[in-house]
């Protein structure tokens, strides 16, 4: 057994500076979600659940990642201070970490808003209010949970692996990319998954538009993208029954959980959104 642990210990570092190292990039996650699969197999001899093994087979990547951050910007960059690097510490003497949180979350309130008021309109909407504790919690899980972590994985360490290899540009369409087609049900009917796809895509591009303009805190970021997964998850459990009838280009496509960010409506306030950041940015002289 000791020695199957140094034989993933050794993989796992080599796993860092593997040449060219798009290859480390690349591999570096599945790599870690295969580690934390291993680790939590154990489980299934205490009589738990497989889809639980299977969160904590995630959770347990996760937090194998977040402690080998450090490390694989120390042994690939020669950089040091890493959390300031992703966005996680203070990167601005004059804005609180909360304050761009806050501002995220308020972002998501607003989008959301502007989805939901012309379904009002079409009379395609039913006002429930019944939110129970259970809902509300997983709810708070999303914005908290996942805003976190799918925000420093995709925002935080890859985006910045990439502008060490590739430059600012590049980055910011490679994470986006990356990010849409990791999100992607392939169960969908061609045009759907295009359309999910284009729609994830350019949240990619605004969440990374929102740190750049945040002075480079994720805090913002991980605010609106927790608020957009965990808001739509209260408005579909609890707040409003959506009608089935109402429009996709308004709540987007999507079997069971519709994605409105991938309807036509989500994709025109993201393309809006993107060219009002962009110019913002190169008046500010943040993107170059």
């Amino acid at each position: 057994m000791n020695i199957f642990f140094q034989r993933i210990k050794y993989l796992y570092l080599k796993t860092f500076i593997l040449r060219p190292k798009i290859i480390s990039t690349i591999i570096f996650i599945p790599f870690l979600y295969l580690l934390g699969w291993i680790l939590a197999i154990p489980l299934i001899f205490l009589s738990i659940e497989k889809e639980n093994i299977s969160l904590i087979g995630t959770i347990i990547t996760f937090l194998i990642f977040v402690i080998s951050l450090p490390k694989w910007f120390e042994v690939r960059w020669k950089i040091n201070n890493v959390w300031k690097l992703v966005g996680i510490k203070k990167t601005n003497r004059n804005r609180k970490s909360s304050f761009y949180f806050l501002k995220g979350l308020l972002g998501a309130i607003i989008l959301l808003s502007a989805i939901l008021i012309p379904i009002v309109l079409f009379n395609d909407v039913i006002w429930l209010g019944e939110i129970s504790i259970d809902i509300l919690i997983n709810s708070l899980l999303l914005i908290f949970g996942v805003g976190f972590a799918e925000e420093l994985i995709f925002r935080g360490w890859l985006i910045e692996e990439l502008k060490n290899q590739f430059g600012l540009k590049k980055a910011l369409i490679f994470q986006a990319s990356i990010f849409s087609i990791v999100h992607i049900g392939f169960n969908l009917p061609l045009w759907q998954m295009i359309s999910i796809l284009s729609g994830l895509f350019l949240l990619g591009i605004f969440l990374a538009f929102v740190r750049l303009n945040n002075n480079n805190s994720l805090w913002g970021c991980i605010g609106l993208h927790g608020g957009l997964v965990g808001g739509w998850f209260l408005v579909n459990n609890g707040l409003f029954e959506i009608s089935k009838d109402v429009p996709i280009w308004l709540v987007g496509p999507g079997n069971i959980n519709t994605n409105p960010l991938g309807g036509f409506w989500g994709i025109s306030m993201l393309i809006f959104l993107c060219f009002l950041y962009f110019f913002i940015l190169k008046k500010n002289q943040k993107f170059n």
